[in-house]
Parts: structure tokens; sequence; C-alpha cells
């Protein structure tokens, strides 16, 4: 608990701070008032108060170094056991601080090459993904645990963290624990392959109306963000609030350009529909000829995908863009298919930032980014941007932050 508390302290504490000073339970101007609801004067003589991001620094300050410590937890993160004593004694009885250092960081490189380290990475791609395989595989059902394998393997193997979006074959691997090795395979079917946001199982796992829970799937485990995806920097007062989007708000299908729209995405009357799905409607329509068990098949007669209206009709790419609209992973980012849709994650800034960004929330203990409400600022996490971005190998952002100074100070 005290290296969840310490480290959510280190991540957020400035804001909650900063927060709690906001408070509005009085009255007078600034938020202070005094027992006649005056404005108090200040007392010169009064000692001078910490400002909330001192008050913070000095407990960040007061931490020590504790290599046993960080052991311990390390060891549990990336191997699934509490160290050995002889692993324990190593740094207990090390001659000094550098020979401590130097024998806590010989063990985190030794864990990142454990067989069960390999476990511990499928378990947190299962998690991260919220998908696995339970008990044995169906008839005509996908196997759920492809998509972490293939996660998995790509870190274990040190590979480039794009291939999770890029990769055109080997991306339904088996595990095999016995051996500690992945077999690559491909995933049944004749769908385009471009890493794992065209897996079968995880396009089953996602399956629901209009497509948009694949998409969200896409959104928040991957760029670490909720919809809306961006906003403008000219927002518009329309209806019951403001249009946020970046794309012009008639580039999605409503009734302004759509008579017949199935659905009124122009809809203002409540809540600006279009906020977030200016950027939903321009990448869901790749995701519909993905059937309900993940199967893909773009005959329009066999498309599971529903529009939520008396009827239920089968989704169509007419559904969310108007004529001659193109798709889009973000405005001025353009698409055309599922391949491309994977290059586009692979070189968005975002995406990148969330990678690190897991790999910090998995260290420090804290909960998931979007599910739990843990962000984390960027400047926490900007001493590994420079070297992820150089070779993108997720394997080495999980050797920093396992060695980084705030994960072995508490």
């Amino acid at each position: 608990m005290r290296r969840s508390t310490l480290r959510s302290v280190a991540a957020i504490g400035i804001g909650i701070a900063l927060a709690a000073c906001g408070s509005d339970e009085s009255n007078g101007p600034g938020g202070i008032t005094g027992p006649t609801g005056q404005n108090p004067q200040p007392d010169p003589n009064a000692p001078a108060t910490q400002t909330p991001e001192e008050e913070i620094r000095k407990i960040l300050d007061a931490r020590k170094v504790d290599y046993g410590e960080a052991l311990r937890t390390a060891s549990l993160k990336l191997v699934g056991e509490l160290p050995t004593l002889t692993e324990i004694q190593s740094i207990a009885n090390a001659a000094s601080d550098n020979d401590k250092k130097v024998a806590y960081e010989g063990h985190i490189d030794r864990m990142l090459g454990d067989p069960r380290f390999t476990e511990r990475m499928i378990a947190y791609w299962k998690d991260t993904f919220r998908m696995g395989q339970v008990g044995q595989v169906q008839q005509n059902q996908p196997n759920k645990d492809f998509a972490p394998n293939f996660a998995a393997m790509n870190v274990v193997q040190d590979g480039d963290y794009r291939q999770l979006f890029t990769a055109t074959t080997g991306t339904c691997p088996t595990y095999d624990a016995q051996t500690n090795t992945f077999t690559p395979g491909n995933c049944a079917g004749t769908q385009p392959t471009a890493g794992i946001i065209t897996d079968p199982g995880l396009m089953a796992h996602y399956f629901a109306n209009m497509a948009f829970r694949r998409v969200r799937f896409v959104q928040e485990t991957f760029a670490c963000s909720k919809f809306p995806a961006e906003y403008s920097d000219t927002p518009q007062p329309m209806g019951a609030g403001t249009y946020t989007g970046k794309f012009a708000f008639e580039s999605i299908v409503g009734k302004k350009n759509t008579p017949n729209a199935k659905i009124d995405f122009h809809d203002t009357q409540a809540v600006i529909c279009a906020n977030c799905h200016a950027n939903l409607n321009h990448v869901a329509p790749l995701f519909i000829f993905f059937r309900e068990n993940g199967t893909y098949d773009t005959n329009p007669a066999n498309v599971d995908v529903r529009v939520p209206i008396q009827g239920t009709p089968r989704a169509t790419p007419a559904d969310y863009l108007p004529a001659g609209e193109a798709l889009a992973w973000r405005f001025g980012k353009g698409i055309t298919d599922l391949p491309s849709l994977g290059q586009a994650l692979a070189t968005d800034p975002e995406v990148a930032r969330c990678a690190v960004n897991r790999v910090w929330n998995y260290a420090m203990s804290r909960g998931d980014i979007v599910a739990d409400q843990s962000p984390v600022p960027n400047a926490v996490t900007d001493p590994f941007m420079a070297d992820f971005n150089a070779n993108y190998k997720l394997k080495e952002v999980f050797r920093k932050v396992f060695k980084a100074e705030d994960f072995v100070k508490f």
C-alpha cells in the first residue's frame, strides 16, 4: 500500500492538492471567509505556509533508496514470486550502496530473461486487453488467447512494439508453458492482417452494435483515453451544449445531410453526439465486416453488426459517413483500410506514450489508466520516451522503469 500511495503522490499528487485548495465549502472571494463572512486579514507574524507543490516535494525528497524492498516488489511483478534468500542477501550483504545497486540491477536483467517473465507478460496483456480463452475453444469460435500471446511474444522477444499494429503474419501464436516457447501462426480466415487489431478473437470478444465497442477498445487500450478523442481549438456552441470536435460537424451522418439517416449523429437536444462520433464514425466502418464470431466477411448480406433501431438492420458504411467523406484515425490522418489504420496507430505519438505509461502504472501498482482513471502526467514518463521512440522496444521500458529512481525509493 505504501508503494502505491507514494507513487500516486509522485504522479498526480500536485493535481489533487490543487483541487483540494479549490474547495467551495466557504463563500468568500478566493473560497475563504472568517466567522462573520468577511475575508480575514493575513497575520504578519504567522509562519509562512508551504504551497501544495512544496509539500509534495518534501514528501518525495524524504524517500530513501531501498534496493531490498525494490527487489521484492520487482520480483513479484516480473516473475510472480518473491526473491530467494540468496537474492535478498546479495543486496543486504553488499559492501556499498553502489554494490547494492549493481546487484539489484543485475537481478532485474536476469528476471527479464526468466521463463516466468513470459507468463507474467501473457497475464499482463490479458489484463490489458480484458480477454483470454476460458476452457476449450468452442466450435466455430476463435481462440481468445492469440492476441495477448502475440503482444507478450513481442515484449519477451524484444520486438518492435509497432508490430502490434502492422504485422502481417504470425499474429495468432500459441504458447507452450512446458518449453516456454511461442509458435507463430497465422489467424484463420481471409481477413486482412494488421497486428492484433484484426485478431478474430478480439473482434468476437468486442462484438456489439455499430462496431463502436471495437473502436473503443482500440482507442482506450492503445491511446489511453476515452472519446472524445480530440478537441478543436475553436469549439462551437450548438443545441444543448458545445461541439468540440475537429472534424466538420456534418462530416458524419445525421439529419442535416441524410434525411433518412438510421441514427441522427447530428442530434444536439440533450448531448452533442458528434463530440464522440466525429472520430468514432471515421473508424467504425472498418470493423463492421467482422462477424459475431470474429470471421471476416465483406458480403453485406452476412454482416452481423446491427444498428440499434426497430428491426435492427445490418450496418453499412453509409450509416456512419456521408458520401464522399473519407475514413480517418484522426482529423487530417486519413486511412483507407485496416492495414492503414495499423500504420496510423504505429506512428501516433499518443499510442507510443500510452504503451510507456501502462508499463509505469504496472510497475507502480496503480490502476488502469482509463478504466480506473489513473492517468500518468507526461513529465513522469518523459525520461523513458526518447529511447522508446528511437527503438520501440517495450521490454527496454520495463527494464528502465524497474531500475528507475522512483521505483527504488520508498
